[in-house]
């Protein structure tokens, strides 16, 4: 494998659709692909979106800290579930939240979590940075540095970076590799360019990838599964 340490970011939407329910056959493929990681020898961490519950651009009421909030929050039910179903298939498994969450799971410790990550359990982060205006990707790259991570995987639903948004222009351009400095300069939307700079600075590389199984494995071979910022 190529990167034997990894933290991977899957959506909001990867566990069910916007104002409804986890799916738990959403949930199983996440599962899966973890599970496929953990056979390769590859430490996996995970931070899950909390998009399916709430997200600040798409509420026309209530101020963003109050908006994000509630996001943060939202996240503990895609990890509840993500949590569940790693211990059904008997994979070793330590969730740390950004806030405290009273005898249920404890508050984020780098050290903790460190070592947790050396004895080869899969880590989940709820609730990002817990600070609102900072999205889970700067969240993601935050755990990715404090843990030693080799690479930040953004599983989303774009098969990589454009230079245009896909879904509005059917001419956007898709981009194999780009620098760190070139990501933020061309100011390209798809990871958070705060995340970007702050991987930039610790020279962290920056996978995205459609989430559909195997793509996650893939990128952690180093195989063309999405784009690279490095």
């Amino acid at each position: 494998m190529k990167y034997q340490k990894v933290l991977i970011k899957f959506s909001g939407e990867a566990f069910g659709q916007k104002g409804k329910a986890v799916e738990p056959a959403k949930v199983l493929e996440i599962v899966e692909e973890i599970r496929q990681l953990l056979k390769q020898k590859v430490r996996v961490a995970v931070v899950t979106g909390g998009g399916n519950v709430s997200r600040w651009k798409d509420v026309k009421k209530g101020g963003r800290t109050m908006v994000d909030r509630k996001g943060m929050q939202g996240t503990l039910k895609n990890v509840g579930a993500l949590e569940k179903f790693l211990k059904i298939r008997k994979a070793p498994v330590q969730v740390y939240t950004s806030f405290s969450v009273r005898s249920k799971y404890p508050h984020f410790n780098q050290r903790a979590a460190a070592k947790d990550f050396l004895k080869n359990k899969v880590l989940i982060f709820a609730g990002g940075t817990g600070h609102p205006f900072f999205t889970t990707d700067t969240a993601a790259v935050l755990r990715a540095l404090e843990i030693g991570a080799q690479i930040y995987i953004k599983a989303t639903k774009v098969s990589g970076i454009f230079s245009a948004d896909p879904f509005k222009n059917a001419g956007a351009k898709k981009i194999k590799s780009i620098s760190h400095q070139n990501y933020v300069s061309r100011n390209l939307k798809v990871v958070d360019p705060v995340a970007v700079c702050l991987a930039w600075e610790n020279q962290l590389p920056i996978g995205v990838i459609k989430w559909q199984p195997g793509n996650a494995v893939k990128a952690a071979l180093g195989k063309a599964a999405g784009s690279i910022i490095k």
